[in-house]
Formats: C-alpha cells, structure tokens, sequence
C-alpha cells in the first residue's frame, strides 16, 4: 500500500462515482478499478459496494476513509513542515541589537516579520557592538543590529542603514534642560558620559569625531558599557550624555532630553548597520533580512547595501 493508493481510494470515497473519480485522478477508469480491487485485496476486506444503483461505501470502508484522510494529511503537513524548513520558514532565528535599535528597529520590523512566518521562533538579546560582533563570528548569533566599526569584520556581511539621530540627555537642573534645541559646540564646558570605546568603537569615534569638529575636545570623566546604563549617570548629575534619540522613549526621574545639532544646524547622526554571518547556514537569515529591508525601506530607513 502506498499514498497514491490512499489517494485514490479517498477521491472514489468523495466522489462515491468512477468516472468523476477517474477525471479528478486524471486517469482512466479501468487502471483506477483495477488500483481499488488490489487495495481490497491486500486489506482482505471490501472497501465498496458497486451495483446497478452507483457505489457507497461498505462498513469497511468507511472506517478506512477515516484512517486514510489522517495519513494523507500528515503525509502533506510532513512535505510542508519540511519545505518550510528548507526554505527558513520555520526554526530558529537569534537577532541581537544594541539598545538604540532594540528601541526603535525591532519594533517596526518584528510585527511583519512574525506576521509572515509565524513558525519562526525568535531569540532575542541585547548587547555592545564588540560583543555582538564575537558572537556572529562565532557562529551564537544568525543577525544583529549595531554600529558599525569602521573597518571591515572577517565573515561578517553588513547592510547599511540610513543614520540614527542623536539628542542630548542632561540632568533636570542642566541650564539646557528646558531648551528646544541645543548646538554640540555650546558643550565644550560640560563633562560627558561616553560609551566606553572598548564596547562600542564605532559610537564613541562617532562621538569625539564630532566634538572635535565643533571645537573642543570631550572632558570624559564617566563611561558606561551602553546608553541606557548612561541614563542613571545623568540623574546623578554626573554629567552630560550624547545618546542616540530612541532613548526619548525612556522617562526617567531628573533627565530630560533635549535636540541636538551640529556645526552647520544639522541633527547630530550616527551610523547603524544589520550585520549578518556570511556563510550562516540559517535560511531564515535571509527572510528576515528581506523583512527588514522592506519595512525600513517603507519607513525611510533603509539604504542599499
């Protein structure tokens, strides 16, 4: 017995007709009788009853019917399961990002991402860039949000993404803290909170690139492993803190945000990639990197790669 039999068989068992049955098998009538006399053959019982007034089923058979829809059935859910699988569309996926993209990324990209596979499921971790970048090259993570370094990474592809706005955090007694907007080069007096360069060599160059083009050099007297770990630094009145504007989302007690520019009145940017491993064995990979892209493109985040 095999599933083209069972097949057969559940279509003359629907159709309760030979020549329907035979059309919709897309076969003649006689190979298809002669396929049901052997299967009742090798079942040793009839599995229909055929006189002048059409075909039913016999009791045999009825209870056949039953039996055989559930094995074709799970014969097809296998061959989709393992088609998806192939394919990415079921597994598991380990995305990691840093905090910035955790607030602001994932939760435009995740939404669609899930709604299209749904089957995928999702690891998700925070991290500095150098630790994420260990992590993909080891193989521990399949995709990750970060700054970019900037130099290339051995068996790490990144896509571009458009850059990140910066904002200023100062304590609530900050004589800035109740502007609108504030220039970088009005900071030359202030002591920043920085990311620590060993956590994020990307950000922190970012940072100083622009202090220095402003016209002053940052007074650092606190660094910190992330930007939300910066956030109780200010409270404490510890000092200032350049941090990507996703953290506008974060209230919290005596810090308040405030627009930041640079020397031409632009907004102060950052850069942001979505690094991948590239040789990862993970088809899902690649269907998030495609959600991605299509949603950030939509949002105006998304630039070529």
């Amino acid at each position: 017995m095999d599933f083209r039999q069972l097949k057969q068989f559940v279509v003359l068992a629907t159709e309760l007709n030979y020549r329907r049955a035979a059309e919709r098998l897309n076969m003649t009538q006689p190979p298809l009788s002669i396929a049901i006399k052997r299967l009742e053959a090798e079942i040793g019982a009839p599995l229909f009853e055929r006189d002048r007034l059409g075909v039913r089923l016999t009791a045999a058979g009825g209870a056949f019917l039953g039996e055989a829809t559930r094995l074709l059935d799970g014969a097809q859910s296998a061959l989709e399961v393992t088609r998806d699988a192939a394919h990415g569309r079921i597994g598991t996926l380990r995305v990691c990002a840093v905090p910035s993209a955790a607030l602001r990324l994932l939760p435009l990209i995740l939404p669609e991402f899930t709604r299209r596979f749904p089957h995928i499921r999702l690891r998700l971790t925070s991290g500095s860039t150098v630790n994420i970048l260990g992590e993909l090259q080891r193989g521990e993570l399949d995709a990750a949000f970060l700054v970019p370094p900037a130099s290339r990474v051995p068996g790490i592809d990144m896509i571009t993404l458009n850059r990140q706005r910066l904002i200023l955090a100062v304590p609530g007694t900050h004589p800035t803290a109740g502007q609108g907007t504030v220039a970088l080069s009005d900071l030359g007096d202030d002591t920043l909170v920085t990311l620590a360069h060993s956590d994020s060599p990307g950000f922190a160059g970012e940072i100083v690139a622009a202090c220095r083009q402003a016209g002053f050099h940052p007074k650092v007297m606190q660094e910190s492993s992330h930007a939300l770990i910066s956030l109780p630094l200010i409270a404490a009145e510890l000092g200032v803190a350049i941090v990507p504007e996703a953290l506008r989302q974060i209230a919290i007690d005596n810090v308040a945000y405030v627009d930041l520019v640079d020397v031409s009145g632009a907004p102060l940017t950052y850069p942001m990639a979505l690094a991948v491993h590239a040789h990862s064995m993970n088809p899902a990979v690649r269907w998030f990197t495609d959600t991605a892209r299509e949603v950030l493109a939509a949002q105006g985040d998304a630039q070529p790669a």
